[in-house]
């Protein structure tokens, strides 16, 4: 598992990903109920169980993009996300679990 999120640590460098990472115990004010992808403001895809949906219509994105928003201002991002991933990967190392 630590090796996984050197991966993500790694991926953070890239110029074109954006990783924010919301640190346990954060207090948060919204809590989305499924994971969702936001393209350009423009349409919402989001997938369940039994089902994958595409949002177009304007006021079904605004809500999307104010969730986005929300979750957005609660994540650390760069050298803060970094060092949170950093403490999860040395807790993977150091209870033994290098896979």
């Amino acid at each position: 598992m630590a090796e996984q999120v050197d991966r993500i640590v790694a991926a953070t460098r890239l110029p074109t990903v954006l990783v924010g990472i919301i640190a346990w115990g954060t207090r948060a004010p919204v809590f989305p109920l499924h994971g969702w992808d936001l393209h350009d403001q423009r349409a919402v895809i989001y997938g369940t169980a039994d089902a994958t949906a595409v949002l177009t219509e304007p006021g079904d994105v605004a809500r999307y993009v104010m969730l986005t928003a929300a979750v957005e201002r609660i994540a650390v991002w760069d050298d803060a996300a970094r060092a949170v991933l950093a403490r999860i990967s040395d807790q993977y190392r150091e209870s033994g679990d290098l896979d």
